[in-house]
């Protein structure tokens, strides 16, 4: 009786929200925009029509993005009766100015080789470079950049293969594996697990 409990608590914090997103001033719709559910790996794009439609927990955060827009947070209600929310979201249009660059071909490989070797860049400009490519702020970004819709579809697509895979049958336990064993025994070997790397 309890795991039926528990389930049905979780069913009923489960909220499907579908939506529209919308130009503020023109009402126009916005199509392929990101949204994501927020510190969730959970998250859909608009169509070409700009509706969306996305599972989640009431009491969740979604966050609107796109390259040109204003992003927007909207939390769904934690005390919502039903387990649907519709929205229409309106967007204002974000415009940013870049640094002119200036891009000119290389008629060679050796040429940009040797452009890449020699070319003298100012003080603040190399500085800029090398810290923007630095390993220590790759990694940061990597760790904090979330998942696109694509990667997350994959994953699920993974996932769903994988128990494809064993449907109607017990998955094997890795555990009682030799191989997988041999392969733990080397990677402690190769200090894969070390905390200093």
């Amino acid at each position: 009786m309890g795991v039926y409990s528990f389930a049905q608590d979780n069913k009923d914090k489960l909220v499907q929200v579908t939506g529209v997103a919308k130009m503020s001033d023109t009402s126009d719709v916005i199509p392929y925009m990101g949204v994501f559910v927020k510190n969730k790996s959970t998250g859909t794009l608009t169509n070409e029509n700009g509706v969306f439609s996305l599972l989640c927990y009431k009491g969740d955060t979604l966050l609107f993005n796109r390259i040109g827009f204003r992003s927007k947070e909207v939390v769904i209600p934690a005390n919502l009766d039903q387990n649907y929310f519709s929205t229409i979201q309106y967007f204002f249009q974000d415009t940013f100015y870049l640094k002119e660059a200036i891009v000119r071909p290389y008629l060679n490989a050796a040429e940009f080789d040797y452009a890449m070797r020699y070319k003298q860049y100012d003080g603040d400009m190399y500085d800029a470079i090398k810290e923007n490519t630095s390993k220590e702020v790759v990694k940061m970004m990597m760790r904090n950049m979330p998942n696109s819709a694509g990667e997350n579809a994959a994953f699920m697509q993974g996932q769903q293969a994988n128990k494809a895979t064993y449907y109607g049958q017990q998955a094997p336990i890795g555990l009682f594996n030799p191989f997988k064993w041999a392969e733990f025994y080397k990677a402690i070997q190769r200090g894969d697990y070390r905390s200093d790397k």
